[in-house]
């Protein structure tokens, strides 16, 4: 299905995307790249997306109304036009998913993406150039990521006036002219993970110190996610959004463009966060490699990594010392390892170390940081040069060289830092070993 990629070869004026149609967080750095990629061709993003057919494509879309955003750099067609180009293309897509589906079930047989829904346009987002066979890192390094991840584009909401925005979240009770945090913090439920990668997961309960130096600061704490969250206790200016009745696809996007920073965890929705160019804390982090702090004002704190062999926490730089298989991308980890939630005092140090980089707009990294993002950086490095990111199995050839250079441009753009407080206590030897 690849020959659906001429058009953007032909192509002129747009840059077409298909973005991936049922992870938000997908969808959100697909868009976020295809906006730096039309931005460098000097084109307009035109963004093009399935009809949803759960049924037939056993999946739900996400997040609808992330389609509905605007910047000088998307083009809005004519609504029949968008719809005529949807119908077309959700035609063509609904035997080409049925096939790959049957084959599946029937005969074991797995074809690569293009087969599953749309991607036009989206390998070129990763890929340094035409007729690349074969991951090569130097063509990432030349390629300046880290001056094209820190483009800011300034996004709005189609059919909403700056005045409605705010209007929506004064519903929720924030009071007008009151600043507010967004807080994700990823439980199994939505998913339906009950069972499966759980070490992604934490307790929002031990995010409560936090939540409070927030408010007592004079902040409001907008948790996020949806209903099969656990609820959160009555707290001072904190709204439990997903078990309210504003929740809505359009609020989501709404509460994340206005909020003053995000805090979240390594989970899909950050990456809306990450389109909008907000500041973004990390929390619970599983990895650095791949998915970490993105933008120069970012942070984030790594979960606690138990051997079992050496029976006791590896330190930070232990765990980009160590097999492999610690850092993999497959849903998995290596049962010789397990991981430990931050601790309360761990959530509240991180929170209050940003908020006061945040609030002193001075974002410069420690000695230590730097030498740490060095280091881990060469380490990531080398993880995607020398090792198989995934099985056959899992990933066709093709797919597995394009994401080492999707993984490998965020490597090579990342400018965000471990908190400083976190990486002294943690950097050569775990805390949680005392």
């Amino acid at each position: 299905m690849q020959f659906l990629n001429i058009i953007n070869k032909l192509s002129r004026r747009f840059y077409f995307l298909t973005p991936h149609p049922y992870a938000i967080g997908n969808c959100s750095e697909e868009i976020y790249l295809g906006l730096i990629k039309a931005k460098e061709q000097n084109k307009r993003l035109f963004l093009i997306y399935l009809f949803d057919i759960p049924l037939i494509f056993r999946f739900n879309l996400t997040n609808k109304s992330i389609f509905l955003i605007n910047s000088k750099h998307i083009y809005n067609p004519n609504k029949i036009i968008i719809i005529i180009l949807r119908i077309l293309l959700t035609l063509l897509y609904i035997p080409i998913r049925l096939s790959s589906l049957l084959l599946l079930k029937l005969f074991n047989v797995r074809l690569d993406e293009s087969y599953s829904y749309p991607t036009i346009g989206r390998n070129d987002l990763f890929l340094p150039g035409a007729g690349i066979n074969n991951f090569q890192h130097n063509l990432i390094s030349s390629d300046k990521w880290n001056e094209k991840y820190q483009y800011k584009f300034d996004i709005s909401i189609q059919s909403l006036s700056k005045q409605q925005v705010l209007e929506l979240v004064y519903q929720l009770g924030i009071p007008p002219n009151a600043w507010f945090v967004c807080l994700h913090v990823r439980e199994s439920g939505f998913r339906n993970d009950k069972g499966r990668r759980e070490y992604r997961n934490s307790n929002i309960n031990s995010y409560i110190p936090a939540i409070n130096h927030i408010t007592s600061n004079g902040g409001w704490v907008v948790r996020m996610g949806d209903d099969s969250m656990s609820k959160l206790p009555n707290l001072k200016n904190v709204i439990d959004y997903p078990h309210t009745s504003f929740k809505s696809e359009l609020m989501d996007l709404v509460l994340i463009k206005l909020c003053y920073f995000f805090i979240g965890c390594q989970s899909g929705i950050f990456d809306v966060a990450k389109l909008f160019n907000k500041p973004v804390l990390l929390v619970n982090m599983i990895n650095w490699t791949f998915g970490g702090p993105l933008h120069y004002q970012d942070r984030g704190i790594l979960k606690h990594l138990y051997s079992k062999n050496k029976k006791r926490y590896l330190s930070i730089n232990e765990m980009y010392t160590s097999d492999w298989s610690v850092q993999n991308i497959n849903s998995t980890v290596n049962s010789d390892y397990s991981f430990a939630d931050n601790t309360e005092q761990e959530i509240f140090d991180a929170v209050n170390e940003y908020y006061k980089l945040l609030s002193d707009d001075f974002f410069e990294p420690s000695i230590i940081q730097k030498s740490a993002a060095k280091e881990l950086k060469t380490h990531s490095r080398q993880i995607v040069i020398t090792n198989r990111l995934a099985p056959n199995s899992i990933m066709s050839d093709q797919e597995e060289m394009i994401e080492k250079f999707r993984y490998g441009i965020q490597i090579e753009g990342s400018l965000g830092h471990i908190c400083n407080t976190y990486l002294n206590k943690n950097w050569s030897c775990d805390t949680l070993n005392n």
